[in-house]
């Protein structure tokens, strides 16, 4: 069982074998929800270089609309979003 502790200015550090179970990485957010039964923490994973190279590829050529670039951009982001790092 891991502990951390609240600071004054209420920073919590996640404890090393957490960030290292959960795979965390600078960046990542923590989503927190509190229910009447207890607390839960979602992970959102900040893309890496690998997972945005390239999204722009399709967009902005000459002669697309701007709705285009946003159904590009649109899909791009999608594809990012279903990856699990």
């Amino acid at each position: 069982m891991a502990h951390s502790t609240i600071t004054s200015k209420g920073q919590v550090t996640i404890p090393a074998e957490i960030r290292e179970a959960l795979s965390l990485k600078k960046g990542d957010k923590l989503v927190w929800t509190a229910t009447e039964t207890g607390l839960s923490a979602t992970v959102e994973r900040t893309p890496t270089p690998a997972e945005v190279r390239g999204i722009f590829r399709h967009v902005a050529r000459p002669g697309t609309t701007r709705e285009q670039e946003r159904a590009a951009f649109a899909r791009a982001m999608a594809g990012i979003e279903g990856t699990d790092s």
